[in-house]
């Protein structure tokens, strides 16, 4: 087992960043205007924007209102040093002329775009509700309303698909239900056009979704992006959907798990073929196979869907651990060898699912234990920046930072960045064992010493 972890991100960026720099290879996180900065760069009384609701990686999210209008907004800005070369803000301008062009009761409408000062943005209409990811996480769906939700995506993605637009980021996040239960495809800012070569973000230093739901091609630089991809994501969100975690591996089929009807592992097994040709040859179809479903019940399922536990360890649980890691394989072996030791993992690949993650813990009065934390994600919200935000959340948070970039001040200096403790990579699955164990000991002595 020596070694487990020497993979991962062998390669450092050029620059690595700094804690308080952010995520590496993309701008800094505070660089993003205040919202009322936001609102005096654009054109003088078009926009007013009260707050940000949403950054990463690729971006932030602000809502307010346009004041013509007098209709709610949501902007969403991308530094445009995302692209590397004189033509992205081209490439961006017929992309975002693509995405206002579309008008579907199922995705949400881009109204403008452009450019302003070092940013370009979108604006769209802002729906007031939830996203998906979070009516899976309290676990409250119940089969009739998962498989409606999967039937108006397929409305949305046979529209978008029509226009020749791949989405590229299917995943629950993206899924906004609107407090009058409509539901909203969102966040087209990794789409394409399949029906084209050169596109905004073919380039190879743009990201290329969110890797849980990914399809194998999109592992590929080489590869030609069509429909089929978000088909492939649409299977993953399905499964997740069903049973509460997404299917890596060996995966047991949902009906197993939850007591679905059988006839759905089909409509996954298919939406996960790595072979594409051998998937759905479209979202309508998709749709069908679920319609089919539906129109001949096999048992009634009005309530909550009742899932199976996995299989009881032969060690009781010592402690609940949030993961943030992106890179699949390694969290797959960070799970594996945690599991192994009697810790109860939950399992995030971006920063903004970690806080959020965290702070619906809090609330539900189960509480993780500790957050194991890397500093960088290409695809997303960032170590650095998530830590800040749980430190706010929770300033008595148990956190051990991750990173190969051993010079970062928060893996020289951990405490003074709010950690706990450092795992420098690589490291080998003793190491992680023992630092997890290391600080849940320091934690309960803690604990214990305050209620004394």
């Amino acid at each position: 087992m020596k070694r487990l972890f020497a993979f991962a991100k062998r390669t450092p960026p050029p620059k690595e960043p700094t804690v308080s720099e952010g995520v590496a290879g993309w701008v800094p996180m505070q660089a993003y205007p205040t919202p009322q900065e936001l609102t005096q760069m654009l054109p003088a009384g078009l926009y007013q924007f009260d707050k940000m609701i949403g950054q990463g990686g690729m971006g932030g999210v602000y809502s307010g209102r346009q004041l013509n209008l007098g209709r709610a907004v949501a902007i969403k800005i991308l530094h445009r040093d995302h692209g590397s070369d004189y033509s992205y803000a081209e490439r961006f301008r017929r992309e975002a002329q693509a995405l206002a062009q579309m008008n579907h009761p199922n995705i949400v409408s881009v109204y403008d775009f452009g450019l302003v000062g070092e940013y370009l943005y979108y604006v769209m209409e802002f729906v007031e509700g939830t996203d998906l990811h979070h009516s899976v996480s309290m676990g409250k769906l119940t089969i009739p309303k998962i498989l409606t939700i999967i039937e108006e995506v397929c409305d949305a993605l046979t529209y978008a698909h029509g226009k020749g637009i791949v989405h590229r980021d299917i995943k629950p996040a993206n899924i906004l239900i609107a407090n009058d239960g409509r539901i909203k495809v969102a966040d087209f800012g990794l789409a394409k056009r399949f029906d084209q070569k050169a596109t905004m973000l073919t380039q190879s230093n743009m990201a290329m979704g969110t890797p849980d739901y990914a399809a194998p091609e999109q592992y590929d630089s080489k590869a030609d992006i069509d429909h089929r991809a978000d088909l492939y994501a649409l299977g993953v969100m399905l499964y997740q959907m069903l049973t509460g975690t997404v299917p890596r591996g060996s995966w047991q089929q949902p009906s197993v798990l939850c007591g679905c009807d059988t006839r759905l592992d089909a409509v996954i097994v298919r939406a996960l073929k790595t072979d594409r040709n051998q998937r759905f040859a479209s979202a309508a179809e998709f749709k069908q196979a679920v319609q089919a479903v539906t129109a001949t019940p096999l048992a009634p399922a009005a309530a909550p869907i009742s899932r199976m536990p996995t299989a009881p360890s032969s060690k009781p649980i010592i402690g609940r651990v949030l993961v943030l890691e992106d890179d699949v394989l390694l969290r797959n072996l960070i799970v594996r060898n945690l599991k192994g030791e009697g810790f109860e993992i939950v399992e995030t690949a971006d920063g903004s699912d970690t806080v959020k993650r965290y702070s619906e813990a809090m609330i539900a009065r189960k509480p993780f234990d500790l957050v194991l934390i890397d500093l960088t994600i290409p695809l997303g919200m960032g170590g650095a920046r998530a830590m800040e935000l749980l430190r706010q959340a929770d300033p008595e948070v148990d956190a051990i930072v991750s990173s190969g970039n051993r010079s970062d001040p928060a893996m020289l200096q951990p405490s003074a960045h709010g950690f706990a403790d450092v795992l420098p990579k690589p490291y080998d699955s003793r190491d992680l064992v023992r630092i997890v164990k290391q600080v849940l000991e320091q934690r309960n002595k803690r604990l214990a010493a305050s209620r004394a």
